[in-house]
C-alpha cells in the first residue's frame, strides 16, 4: 500500500527553500572556526595519534578547561556556538572520561586480586 503524503510533508518545499528555512548558510569564516573547534576537541578527547604528542593534548585539555579565558570565548562565538552549550559538554566529555578511567582502575584491581 502506497504512503499518502501530506501537501506539507517532505516534498512540499523545493530542496533550496527547505535548506533556508532549516539551516541558514553559514559563511566560510564560520565553518572554518567550527573545524578550528572540532579540531581542538578532538586533540583533546580523540585517539592518540602519531602526529599530537603529549603536549599537544595536554594544552589542548588546558585550553578547554579553562571556560573564562577570552580565546575560547572567541572561538565559541566566532564559531557560531554558545560559550556555554561548549562548556557544558566539555564538562559533560570529561566526566565520561573520569569515570572510564575509574571503571579500568576498578577493573585493573578486581583482575590482580582474583
Amino acid at each position: 500500500m502506497p504512503k499518502i503524503q501530506s501537501p506539507a510533508g517532505a516534498g512540499f518545499f523545493k530542496t533550496s527553500v527547505y535548506q533556508t528555512l532549516n539551516q541558514p548558510t553559514k559563511t566560510p569564516e564560520t565553518k572554518l572556526w567550527r573545524a578550528v573547534l572540532g579540531q581542538v576537541l578532538y586533540d583533546a578527547f580523540g585517539p592518540m595519534r602519531y602526529d599530537t604528542s603529549k603536549k599537544e593534548r595536554k594544552e589542548a585539555l588546558d585550553f578547554l578547561k579553562d571556560y573564562s579565558n577570552e580565546h575560547f570565548i572567541e572561538l565559541c562565538e566566532n564559531a557560531e556556538f554558545d560559550p556555554e552549550y561548549i562548556k557544558r559538554k566539555v564538562r559533560k566529555k570529561f566526566a565520561e572520561k573520569f569515570v572510564s578511567a575509574i571503571n579500568k582502575l576498578s577493573t585493573k584491581v578486581r583482575n590482580k586480586n582474583d
